[in-house]
């Protein structure tokens, strides 16, 4: 990925290899899925800066479906 860009521009380069298939389970309408976690070096993005959160060379973006159960 090119410096500076964000967890947003890393799930669109991911989508754009994987195809609609992949968009599909990732993307509800223009936001990334509330039935997903991503985690940006094991952190909640939601912790950080949310999809705006700057993503560094050698950092780990992790995609998790959320598990609920009882």
């Amino acid at each position: 990925m090119p410096e500076g860009s964000t967890v947003r521009r890393a799930i669109e380069k991911v989508i754009a290899l994987g195809g609609p298939d992949l968009e599909r389970y990732i993307m509800d309408g223009n936001r990334i899925s509330g039935n997903l976690i991503l985690l940006l070096n094991k952190r909640d993005i939601d912790t950080l800066a949310g999809e705006d959160t700057v993503v560094k060379g050698g950092d780990e973006l992790a995609v998790l479906p959320h598990v609920q159960g009882g």
